[in-house]
């Protein structure tokens, strides 16, 4: 159910609408998943986390073998792409990844993996939105979240054009002004392994 007729993974969309219908495999699901964590943990990789492409990982059906995966490889944290706020779903898509994003929590949640809070793009803090975005707190104390950025140099921005400013995002995350709104926020950076 992964696969098209040559055998190659289906496309994101193919998968999507695959994920929705309720027309993917949760035997294969895992099978591919561990398999896929399998591959990095033999190489010596210690994994903090998952995240599938493109979200996919959030998708219905696929958050429930990554929740049934992750804990056989003692992998406890996982990313979720909530918003924090339904406003702030601008347009068709950005609302599926939420309602996604809300349903893999909860899934996520019985499975007792953690994840930050919610995701803040980089350009909300460019914005000047640094301290508002950066509020959150939990029932103990400040809660993670994570900066969802695309860091690179001018060359990254010509290799791979998009939606991303990578040289901006890079000037501005090395900017005595990103670190004047960490201090002010109250916020600290912090891996996975911190999640």
């Amino acid at each position: 159910t992964l696969v098209d007729a040559n055998g190659a993974f289906l496309r994101k969309r193919v998968l999507a609408a695959r994920a929705v219908t309720g027309r993917l495999s949760l035997a294969q699901l895992e099978t591919e998943v561990a398999a896929q964590i399998a591959v990095l943990r033999d190489i010596g990789v210690r994994v903090s986390h998952l995240d599938g492409h493109k979200h996919l990982h959030q998708l219905p059906i696929v958050c429930a073998a990554v929740a049934n995966v992750l804990p056989r490889f003692g992998i406890e944290r996982v990313r979720i792409t909530r918003l924090g706020s339904w406003r702030k779903a601008h347009g068709a898509s950005t609302l599926a990844r939420e309602l996604a994003a809300r349903h893999a929590a909860r899934v996520f949640a019985r499975a007792r993996l953690r994840s930050p809070v919610r995701t803040v793009d980089l350009r909300e803090l460019l914005a000047g939105d640094g301290l508002a975005a950066l509020a959150a707190r939990g029932s103990d104390g400040p809660a993670p979240i994570e900066i969802c950025c695309h860091p690179g140099t001018p060359a990254a921005d010509q290799d791979k054009p998009g939606s991303h400013r990578r040289s901006t995002e890079l000037d501005y995350l090395l900017s005595p002004e990103f670190r004047a709104v960490l201090a002010a926020s109250g916020a600290a950076l912090v891996s996975y392994w911190r999640v």
